[in-house]
């Protein structure tokens, strides 16, 4: 296992997460309610580059550490959803667990 391209991922989804939220939560409604599309173009551009970002991550974690589609299929639907990200670190954190306490075990 790469623990890694692993960190790396859950790190960039929590980044990638927390611009979802506030492309959603503040640029939108600075948009659409005080009329200055600004706020979504730079909020946007930068979400963008950062879900470009969390899918070469995924595709990386992916190969390097074997993930099932399922799982790797979960994290990349979790990634369009408000407030995923937070679930998303969760699964990872857990399979990281996993994996170290399945490993110290045969060390030990």
């Amino acid at each position: 296992m790469d623990l890694k391209s692993l960190e790396f991922l859950r790190k960039i989804s929590y980044i990638e997460g927390l611009s979802l939220i506030i492309l959603f939560f503040v640029a939108m409604p600075i948009k659409y309610i005080l009329g200055e599309p600004l706020a979504v173009r730079i909020a946007g551009t930068i979400h963008g580059l950062l879900w470009l970002t969390f899918l070469y991550a995924l595709y990386t974690a992916h190969n390097k550490n074997k993930f099932e589609k399922n799982l790797s299929i979960s994290i990349l639907i979790l990634s369009v959803i408000p407030f995923g990200c937070f679930y998303i670190d969760k699964y990872l954190t857990q399979f990281k667990e996993r994996f170290l306490a399945k490993n110290s075990a045969k060390i030990n």
